[in-house]
């Protein structure tokens, strides 16, 4: 129970990463405002998560002794993120864990056929969601002297990658942003890393490569050379190490990228 009592707001949290995050910072005891936007998004090809799996994460939730609600929110819109932020201080008095872990993916384009349309959205989501989540925690943490931030980035957050452009740099800007806040944070006793794992078994992945005519075990693949097991990672595995990054344990961590399942010999 590392996190007895802290509170923790989890974006994408209806599914994949984000529901095994959630349910594994409720296991340490913390309490959860789990958000997601819950419907589909534009120039993305696959179907975000429902309602009623974001209601499904929180009812999980709850089933481990801690409190939870759930927040309808698009992490691109300055006023959603606001109003989520509002909800969980109405809520719960405070936030002490921010986990930027949604996130949406485009694979096999070459640059060239890449949409301004899909560039945009790719780089609202996965660089500006994060960007305004901060931005609106941050001022919290700061009056609280306390804060841990923890932003799911990728492998693709730290290489390039062929086809993945618009993907791997939004992932890229996570990276930088967590190096930022960790410059400029460290003095308010707040934490900012990025995890950066190879691929992870996730809706997200498996729909991403649905649309290329692969299977999961197809696409592994692809990442087999990027992998430490020639395999993909089960989503708990990442969610372990989001909750030792929120932990005291790690309070002296800020300003990292944590590489889970790939080789540090791919990374320049």
């Amino acid at each position: 129970m590392k996190l007895k009592g802290k509170i923790a707001i989890v974006t994408g949290a209806a599914r994949g990463m984000g529901r095994s995050h959630c349910l594994t910072l409720a296991a340490e005891g913390a309490h959860i405002v789990a958000a997601d936007i819950c419907h589909d998004v534009s120039a993305i090809g696959y179907s975000m998560a429902k309602r009623t799996e974001l209601d499904e994460t929180v009812e999980q939730v709850k089933s481990l002794g801690v409190k939870a609600v759930a927040v309808v929110a698009d992490i691109t819109s300055a006023s959603d993120v606001s109003s989520m932020v509002d909800t969980a201080i109405r809520e719960f008095g405070r936030i002490d864990i921010l986990v930027n872990n949604a996130g949406v993916a485009l694979i096999g384009v070459p640059i060239q056929d890449v949409t301004e349309e899909q560039w945009d959205r790719l780089m609202d989501v996965n660089a500006k969601g994060p960007f305004l989540c901060c931005k609106y925690v941050v001022p919290h943490m700061i009056r609280q002297k306390y804060g841990r931030i923890v932003s799911i980035s990728s492998h693709c957050g730290l290489v390039g990658i062929a086809t993945l452009a618009p993907y791997n740099c939004s992932k890229h800007a996570v990276v930088g942003l967590m190096r930022t806040l960790a410059a400029e944070l460290t003095q308010h006793g707040i934490t900012a890393n990025a995890i950066c794992p190879a691929a992870v078994n996730t809706p997200m992945l498996a729909e991403a490569y649905r649309l290329l005519g692969m299977s999961i075990e197809q696409s592994q693949k692809e990442w087999g050379a990027a992998s430490l097991t020639n395999d993909i990672i089960p989503p708990e595995d990442i969610s372990k190490a989001v909750a030792w990054l929120a932990s005291d344990d790690a309070r002296f961590i800020t300003g990292r990228s944590i590489l889970i399942g790939a080789t540090n010999s791919l990374i320049p």
